[in-house]
């Protein structure tokens, strides 16, 4: 639960197009470092997603059904969303930006893009169980797609590892792109989080809305969260939110 980048968000920390650091990374449950190859490919599809997900539901005016579990991340408006996503993708792929101080805004917002991933997944089976592609492959299994190397690469081998039973050891052997089963979905997307968290502090926003106004101190020192809440948005302008949309949609990793 220990913090080791903690504290208030800086405004330089919201939108690093451009970068003055060398070698600074994110904090993963696996270490200090930056996504690459597999994993990287992943998170970019995951967040590119995220920013279409939420450019369609700001066209029509409607309501988000996708929540982090933290309260202020939630109610941000679009280009706030859009500008934090950016923060956390650079962080994540580019090791020359500086990594921010983890807070619950900025790690709901890394977050994000796997709650989209998970409900899209959730909503492509409902259509598939309906019967809604006929032979249409490549809608058909767009968005299981996504996960599905870096699961290969990272989780499955941990599944096997750990099988204690023949009818899971079954079912998750069986596990394709192509499966409906929910619930190995929702464990497939959890294994590719556990990379990344070690926790999920943010959410505690969602059920003690005071930590927003302070945590007290002895239990800052216990859990190693000092200055981790924040009730603070950034302030954004829609030029900022516009590269920053940009940005996501057009990024390449490098090879």
């Amino acid at each position: 639960m220990v913090k080791k980048h903690v504290g208030m968000l800086q405004p330089d920390h919201f939108f690093p197009l451009t970068s003055k650091y060398l070698d600074m990374t994110w904090q993963t449950s696996i270490g200090d470092r930056v996504l690459e190859g597999i994993e990287a490919e992943f998170y970019l599809s995951a967040m590119q997603c995220a920013i279409e997900y939420l450019k369609s539901l700001e066209e029509v005016a409607d309501e988000l059904d996708v929540e982090t579990g933290d309260r202020m991340f939630d109610i941000a408006n679009f280009d706030q969303k859009v500008v934090l996503l950016h923060t956390c993708l650079s962080a994540f792929l580019d090791p020359n930006i500086e990594a921010p101080k983890l807070t619950n805004l900025l790690e709901a917002a890394a977050y994000f893009p796997f709650a989209v991933l998970l409900t899209e997944i959730n909503l492509e089976i409902d259509s598939d169980e309906a019967g809604e592609f006929d032979d249409d492959e490549m809608h058909r299994y767009f968005y299981r797609q996504i996960p599905w190397t870096a699961f290969e690469e990272y989780v499955r081998p941990n599944w096997q590892a750990s099988a204690e039973d023949d009818d899971v050891d079954m079912k998750e052997e069986a596990f394709h792109f192509r499966s409906n089963n929910r619930e190995l979905w929702d464990e497939a997307i959890e294994g590719l989080l556990e990379r990344i968290f070690d926790d999920r502090d943010w959410m505690l926003t969602s059920q003690n809305p005071q930590l927003l106004d302070g945590i007290e101190a002895f239990l800052a020192e216990i859990t190693g969260l000092t200055d981790y809440f924040t009730n603070r948005l950034p302030s954004v302008t829609s030029g900022q939110a516009n590269a920053a949309f940009s940005a996501i949609r057009n990024w390449k990793l490098s090879r």
